[in-house]
């Protein structure tokens, strides 16, 4: 009941209790005064009607007294009239029944006004003959009382409905400080941190409005540090001091999580040597040896400046590796202007400071172990063949299309033929209980080898397929809803899809067909998506969510501001298992621990991806993530 209710229901029941006792009060004296008016009027009446006829010359002459009842007897205030001899017969009477028009029977029998008879004695000179006896009628005292309580009542409703009215719109104003605290504290539990800028005239609501603006304060800053510490901690655990370039743990994180997701993925991995760093310490001092470093972490820099999804990092002293999801035409292009921008700002000589790469498909090895083997194998070979080059080992693995022309026919092939088929890989909470199927789509090459979709996309995105591959899935969805499937799939969208002009139009067809199965799904969207497409994954998950369905962000990256993701509210975020690990792994976890409050704080589960080893599982289920995925797990497998 809220408190206008409360002071209403008192101040109703005060007022019944004041009517009560003002009417019943009043009804009292009103009645104990009126006896007493009634008893003296009808003794006058009485007594000036006796003296009327002891003028008369014969007091038993019926026509003369008929006419001097009738004057009386017709204003209608008298019930009876009666002329008693004194022997004891009646001379005559005039009576009219008991009637009390207009007032209730409970009213009659709840006030009782006795009949009241005034008595008078008819003289011939100073000889009594007769008694003259006179009631009153009490239908017209009824009618006054009634009429005064009514009217009495309807005052008392009248100014009660004026009480209460007033009083609702004094409360009202006085509680809007109340209603402000009300939504404020829903606001600091959804993690949005207003304040209240005016304060309110009342002491004690001016004193709670401002306690909840400090509380609302003191929340958002432990938020925002917890949110400064993720980002921090990141970038102490991922980032060389020297060029502020990524390092050798990022770069293992990274790799070890591609490995765990998928079984190796078309990109090209480039492991660049800067020769004479020592040499250059010894001859010229150690800050000068820095300089070339630094010198060379900008060139990188700049050189895939308009590559953004290309990672780079420093594994060592005078080693930097680069993966970038390419073909291996454009990877080695790239690398050739890489060192030429490097040779023309370096005022060496090549017999001095020079590069060298050795570079290699990840698709062609089965871990991060193989491939840095395979990519020290060739950075040898690069270097045997002198400065500036670079060199790729033998065979990859995979039969892929080699050059653009040979892609593009080989993705209109398939498309036509409807080579694409589904895999789905279980998402498992700390219980073992499956928590959702996320989906990928693969292909088989000329072996009949799965193709991952992170081997053929890249290139697929380039070449202007991107958006026929995801309407090929969508095609492929209803055989999906049509099987017995009650856990929920996860559908990835890239930031191609979601800046589809008609990316919410087919979003709307995939969810009503959801809709009538079993199932329910759950729409995920990557860190890259959130950073480039803030409005439109903000209203793709309101769409979702209006639905009925889940929305996630896979491979969140802690730079991430945690006001976009507390805006887009997903269920879940997917995290690098490696990460997380790290994260951990310091003396005190508070790295971890911060960002475990933060998700926590937003309602979020964490879901730790690219699990690939019974350790790293253990080592998860003690931090008290919410959910694992990886191929330790369970590996991808075909349902259509």
């Amino acid at each position: 009941m809220t408190l206008f209710r409360q002071i209403a229901v008192l101040v109703s029941i005060g007022f019944v209790l004041l009517l009560a006792i003002i009417s019943i009060d009043s009804l009292r004296q009103s009645t104990s005064l009126l006896r007493e008016q009634l008893e003296s009027t009808v003794q006058d009446a009485a007594t000036v009607l006796a003296i009327s006829m002891s003028t008369t010359q014969n007091s038993e002459d019926t026509a003369a007294v008929e006419t001097l009842f009738n004057a009386v007897f017709d204003s209608g205030y008298y019930s009876d009239i009666r002329l008693v001899a004194t022997d004891g017969r009646l001379i005559f009477e005039k009576r009219r029944p008991l009637t009390t028009s207009g007032v209730p029977e409970w009213f009659v029998d709840t006030v009782r006004l006795n009949s009241t008879t005034g008595r008078a004695m008819v003289m011939k000179g100073w000889v009594p003959v007769a008694e003259l006896e006179i009631t009153l009628h009490p239908g017209f005292a009824y009618a006054g009382l009634y009429e005064r309580l009514v009217s009495t009542t309807q005052w008392f409703v009248l100014v009660f409905v004026v009480v209460l009215m007033t009083l609702w719109l004094i409360l009202h104003y006085l509680l809007k400080p109340l209603k402000a605290v009300y939504i404020q504290a829903n606001d600091i539990q959804a993690n949005r941190f207003t304040q209240q800028k005016r304060l309110p005239q009342t002491r004690e609501l001016r004193r709670v409005v401002q306690a909840m603006n400090r509380l609302s304060s003191n929340v958002e800053q432990i938020f925002n540090e917890q949110e400064r510490a993720v980002a921090r901690y990141q970038s102490l655990l991922y980032r060389d001091e020297l060029t502020g370039l990524r390092n050798r743990r990022f770069l293992m994180t990274e790799l070890n999580a591609n490995f765990a997701d998928i079984a190796g993925f078309h990109s090209v991995m480039a492991m660049i040597k800067l020769n004479g760093l020592e040499t250059l310490r010894e001859d010229f001092g150690y800050q000068r040896a820095d300089e070339i470093v630094q010198l060379f972490a900008v060139c990188l820099k700049d050189s895939f400046a308009e590559y953004p999804h290309y990672k780079y990092a420093r594994i060592s002293d005078d080693e930097f590796a680069l993966i970038m999801p390419t073909e291996r035409e454009l990877a080695t292009t790239l690398i050739s202007r890489l060192f030429e921008r490097f040779q023309a700002r370096c005022h060496f000589n090549q017999d001095v400071v020079s590069l060298n790469a050795g570079v290699a498909e990840l698709s062609r090895a089965d871990g991060a172990t193989e491939l840095l083997s395979e990519l020290d194998l060739s950075l040898s070979q690069a270097q045997s063949l002198g400065a500036y080059q670079l060199c790729f080992p033998g065979e990859q693995h995979l039969s892929l299309p080699q050059g653009k022309l040979q892609w593009r026919n080989w993705f209109q092939h398939a498309l036509s033929s409807n080579q694409f088929y589904l895999v789905s890989q279980l998402v498992y909470d700390t219980s073992g209980a499956v928590m959702h199927r996320e989906i990928f789509v693969r292909i088989d090459d000329e072996e009949g080898r799965p193709i991952p979709a992170a081997v053929f996309m890249p290139m697929a995105l380039s070449l202007g397929f991107g958006l026929e591959i995801y309407r090929k899935v969508n095609e492929l969805l209803p055989a999906v809803t049509a099987g017995k499937y009650i856990v929920p799939f996860a559908v990835n969208f890239s930031d191609l899809f979601i800046s589809g002009a008609h990316a919410f139009e087919e979003l709307n067809q995939m969810l009503e067909l959801f809709q009538k199965s079993p199932g329910t799904l759950c729409v995920e969207v990557s860190h890259e998506a959130v950073r480039s497409h803030p409005e439109r994954c903000q209203q793709l998950a309101d769409t979702v969510k209006q639905y009925g369905h889940s929305f996630g962000v896979d491979h969140l990256d802690l730079h991430i501001s945690m006001h976009t993701l507390q805006a887009i509210n997903p269920e879940y975020v997917k995290i690098s298992a490696r990460l997380l690990d790290d994260l951990g792994a310091e003396s005190d976890a508070s790295a971890y621990q911060a960002l475990r409050n933060v998700v926590r704080t937003l309602d979020i589960e964490l879901i730790a991806v690219g699990v690939d080893e019974k350790a790293l599982r253990d080592r998860l289920l003690l931090m008290g993530v919410d959910g694992m995925q990886g191929n330790y797990l369970g590996k991808p497998e075909r349902i259509i």
